[in-house]
């Protein structure tokens, strides 16, 4: 009898533990803003992150499925590329070399040519490594609404049609095999407008009107406008949900990256953002995970989530970290001319961002084979080999101090400043010469300066706040952002 009373504690105390441990966060905002941002996050440099999927196949633009339906308009973001003298538009296009669009050639039409037959998602992952990243992932489901992964949900997926592979899961495992984190991206709630062109400018009959494909398009709705004057369907705020939340349960993603949405009247309601909130962290409680969120504009409280900014950057340094989202060529998505941007500037804005407790996610454009411009992975070979030189001046460190005898950044022109430890590092933007100024900066007595990449030990004096370095390495180790690691006085 004692042995069954001591036996019965132990399975009840071992309940309560399961239920505390599966509720630790509860669906308010109070609970939630318990989560703290991991370490691993804010010690973070550089994401990759890449949009690939059906639209990848005709090469308009992640936004041309929307775009092909609106005959008097709907110039896609690959248009600024493209000689508009021989298309008006993306209607136009689609219209001539596939058919009118919604009636003889609809979106869905272009799944079957996204075969992603020469795909690696080794080769990518092991290229991102080499490129700096401490994370990558995919967009898990874009505005189009065809899902990259095994859903259930959906029968418009990349295991079910197109490539007939898992891409999400694939890309995940492969990442973590490079010891990388992992990221998914979610636009999906634009997905109930994103068609609505087709519903209103296109001719009677058009395809986004079948109930038969509303898994990809969207439910069937009444259009008064170019957005979403119709407020979501309960049914489409749940299909959000469980697709999310399949995500977190299948992939077990690291960040959590949603495309706005939350703050709009009328899109996906509070209880669902809520729940699946707590799911995330709740289950990554489970896992022995530190997960993060990130949010755009003010979709999220920043107790529990990171800010995001696309294409955008801050002034000032900011106390708590935050991301950019840019691409690393012209377009999110594949286009004819999709050409990597200058290296120079991208590492410069890797290292300003950072400077500013910034962390940068690039964008990458895969075509629909599954190969990566020539550019893009030039770009991204030219990138690793910057970060492999100077990526200690990033990872893990913090904006310098900007106080009374420290760094003055007003002054500091083409230099950004990082520190860690005892270290501060100055990053010049512009090719150092000599003499090389740095204003504000008072290293420790007897302080040996070097140049990263360089065993040079450089000659240098301090003239009133400035920092003066008198020599340079014969020749400088990389070809921009150059670093002077200094002991600093603080």
């Amino acid at each position: 009898m004692q042995y069954m009373k001591i036996l019965g504690f132990i399975i009840i105390v071992l309940l309560v533990g399961c239920l505390k441990n599966d509720n630790t966060y509860q669906p308010n905002w109070p609970s939630l803003a318990k989560h703290e941002t991991p370490k691993w996050f804010e010690d973070a440099v550089l994401g990759i992150y890449f949009h690939w999927g059906v639209y990848s196949v005709p090469a308009f633009g992640c936004w041309g499925g929307r775009n092909m339906y609106q005959p008097d308009g709907g110039v896609s973001e690959a248009w600024a590329h493209i000689d508009t003298s021989k298309y008006k538009n993306t209607y136009d296009y689609v219209k001539r070399e596939y058919g009118e669009p919604g009636i003889e050639f609809g979106y869905k039409d272009f799944i079957p040519l996204f075969k992603a037959e020469k795909w690696d998602p080794d080769h990518w992952a092991e290229l991102f490594k080499e490129a700096g990243a401490d994370f990558a992932g995919p967009v898990a489901v874009h505005h189009d609404g065809f899902c990259m992964w095994d859903t259930k949900y959906s029968k418009f997926n990349s295991m079910r049609m197109g490539p007939h592979r898992d891409v999400v899961g694939e890309i995940l495992e492969a990442i973590r095999k490079h010891g990388m984190k992992t990221v998914t991206t979610f636009h999906y709630y634009t997905n109930w407008f994103f068609f609505n062109p087709g519903r209103k400018l296109c001719p009677k009959g058009v395809d986004v009107n079948n109930p038969e494909y509303s898994d990809l398009y969207g439910p069937v709705h009444e259009f008064k406008g170019m957005w979403h004057e119709i407020p979501f369907s309960e049914s489409f705020q749940k299909s959000w949900y469980n697709k999310v939340k399949e995500v977190i349960d299948k992939y077990q993603p690291d960040q959590l990256w949603f495309e706005i949405g939350f703050s709009d009247q009328g899109c996906i309601g509070e209880k669902y953002i809520k729940s699946i909130l707590a799911h995330y962290f709740n289950m990554a409680e489970k896992w022995g995970k530190e997960v993060v969120v990130t949010h755009k504009s003010d979709d999220l409280p920043s107790s529990c989530s990171v800010l995001d900014l696309e294409v955008e950057s801050l002034d000032e340094p900011r106390a708590k970290v935050w991301q950019t989202d840019i691409p690393l060529g012209r377009s999110w998505a594949y286009s004819p001319d999709a050409v990597c941007r200058p290296i120079n500037d991208i590492v410069d804005e890797i290292v300003d961002r950072k400077s500013k407790n910034g962390i940068t996610l690039l964008d990458v454009a895969p075509k629909a084979d599954g190969t990566l411009p020539e550019s893009q992975v030039e770009g991204l070979k030219k990138l690793g080999a910057w970060m492999k030189i100077n990526k200690e001046a990033l990872y893990a460190s913090k904006p310098a101090p900007f106080v009374e005898g420290g760094v003055d950044v007003a002054e500091a022109g083409s230099i950004r400043f990082t520190m860690k430890g005892d270290y501060l590092y100055a990053i010049d933007l512009e090719k150092p010469k000599i003499p090389e100024i740095i204003p504000g900066v008072q290293p420790v007595e007897g302080s040996e300066i070097r140049m990263l990449g360089s065993k040079k030990k450089l000659s240098w004096h301090v003239e009133g706040n400035n920092l003066i370095i008198e020599t340079l390495p014969e020749c400088l180790p990389c070809d921009y952002a150059w670093v002077f690691k200094i002991r600093y006085k603080k």
